[in-house]
C-alpha cells in the first residue's frame, strides 16, 4: 500500500482519539498508519479507481498440484512413517483397501492423499511426533 501522507495520519489521528469511550484511549503511532492506510485503501476502492494507479499491485502464479504418486512412492512414504498399510490408512482417513490398492496399481492416490503424502515426505520427523503424540506417546508399530 502507499504510504499515509503525514496530513491524512494526523486526521485520522484525531478522529480516533478518545474512540471506544476509555478515558486516554488512543492509536499508537503504528496504529495511526495502519488505521491511516486502511482508510486509504477504502476511499480507493470506493472510488472506482483501478487499484494498480494508486498502489503496488503484484501478481504470482503458484502451482499447488500435487505430485504423482505410484505403487512404490506410497510404499516409500509409508515407510517413512514405520506404519502398516492398516495403519497408515487409518492415519490418512481412508480404508486398508484403497492404500492397498494404490499400492498395486489399481488405482492411483487422490489429490487429497498426494497433498498429504507430500506434506509426510517434506517433513517425515514432524509427522512421526505427531502420530507418536496421538497414541500417547508411544511408538508407532505396523
Amino acid at each position: 500500500m502507499a504510504k499515509a501522507s503525514g496530513a491524512k495520519t494526523k486526521r485520522a489521528a484525531g478522529r480516533r482519539k478518545g474512540a471506544g469511550g476509555a478515558a486516554g484511549s488512543e492509536l499508537s503511532p503504528a496504529g495511526t498508519k495502519i488505521v491511516a492506510a486502511f482508510e486509504e485503501a477504502i476511499e480507493a476502492m470506493s472510488s472506482g479507481e483501478p487499484t494498480e494507479r494508486r498502489f503496488t499491485v503484484r501478481t504470482y502464479k503458484v502451482d499447488f498440484t500435487p505430485r504423482s504418486y505410484g505403487p512404490d512412492d506410497v510404499r516409500r512414504v509409508r515407510g517413512l512413517l514405520g506404519m502398516s498399510q492398516a495403519v497408515f490408512a487409518g492415519f490418512l482417513g481412508v480404508d486398508a483397501n484403497t492404500v492397498r490398492s494404490w499400492e498395486q496399481g489399481v488405482r492411483p492416490p487422490s489429490g487429497v492423499a498426494r497433498r498429504f503424502m507430500d506434506e509426510i515426505e517434506a517433513a517425515p520427523d514432524h509427522w512421526r511426533r505427531r502420530v507418536a503424540e496421538g497414541v500417547g506417546g508411544g511408538e508407532l508399530t505396523g
